[in-house]
């Protein structure tokens, strides 16, 4: 099941994903004059904890297609499905332990220890997300604190085991956390474009999803801050608790009229910028090879 997810019995056929997690680790440990080598260990280690988030959350959203293959649980059933996500936990943590043989122990333990914590801050984060769905309001700051767990805490955590693997002080290690999480938060709200106005060509997954799911992305949560009017009214109705399915080309139009698409752009640059502010704050990536690569990620077109 596992070679099934990553494709692997499939020879012929284009790797899905960008492999945005360990490159960002990797490109962060040579930014701090590490080797390749002490920190391709740890890049393997968070794509495949990456991986367990995506089966897991398959599951609990319900999706049957990922990249435009049947996921995990629907191939295989759901028991299945848990079972093979919890085995891709426990192999990037035995992963990450191969580290010892480039990396002094003591480092290790510490690289295991950002590991953990950013499962465990991913969790809460999915936590959060789920419960939304059956909530009739979420406030802007309630969903910025879910997607920083949800999204932001593995990027966090890329850039920050990276650095550590190319040597870096404690301290400067946790400032590139903060680089990584900005970062996470411009993918996941451009995530959330492409959930709402991504063809299916390039999402993998049905256009306007999240709406049919009624999930409280970056456009619905805005648009509903929004003063009344008839096309905040329209996505009310659809997000009610309990209501019929949503009428997902009615809500798209409403969100459009709103400026909702544009609120969503300009958030995600200001994410950009934040990361920008805190590179300079703290002298990282001063050959831009990190953001560059970052911003060209977070900025993917529907």
């Amino acid at each position: 099941m596992i070679r099934y997810h990553f494709g692997y019995d499939q020879p012929d056929r284009a790797r899905a994903g960008k492999r945005l997690r360990p490159q960002l680790l990797l490109r962060t440990a040579l930014a701090e004059g590490g080797a390749v080598d002490c920190a391709l260990d740890a890049a393997v280690a968070i794509e495949i904890l990456h991986n367990y988030s995506l089966v897991h959350d398959d599951i609990e959203d319900g999706d049957e297609l990922r990249h435009g293959r049947t996921t995990i649980w629907k191939k295989f059933g759901v028991p299945h499905g848990i079972n093979a996500g919890d085995a891709l936990c426990a192999i990037s943590y035995l992963t990450l332990l191969h580290e010892e043989a480039v990396v002094p122990p003591n480092r290790v333990v510490e690289m295991l220890h950002v590991l953990h914590e950013a499962n465990l801050r991913m969790c809460e984060g999915q936590g959060l997300d789920i419960g939304f769905e059956t909530r009739p309001d979420v406030a802007m700051s309630q969903y910025l604190e879910m997607i920083a767990g949800k999204t932001g805490a593995l990027f966090a955590a890329s850039c920050q085991l990276g650095a550590l693997a190319g040597g870096a002080a404690l301290e400067r290690a946790a400032a590139y956390a903060a680089l990584g999480r900005a970062y996470g938060l411009a993918f996941q709200i451009r995530d959330d474009v492409l959930g709402t106005w991504g063809a299916t060509d390039v999402t993998g997954k049905p256009s306007g999803a999240d709406i049919l799911r009624r999930k409280w992305s970056f456009p619905i949560v805005w648009a509903l801050g929004t003063g009344p009017s008839r096309d905040r009214d329209v996505i009310v109705r659809a997000y009610a608790p309990g209501a019929t399915a949503p009428d997902v080309p009615l809500v798209i139009a409403a969100l459009e009229r709103l400026g909702a698409r544009n609120a969503a752009d300009a958030a995600h640059d200001r994410a950009l910028d934040d990361a920008d502010t805190i590179a300079r704050a703290s002298n990282l990536d001063e050959r831009r090879t990190i953001r560059d690569f970052l911003a060209e990620g977070a900025r993917r077109v529907a």
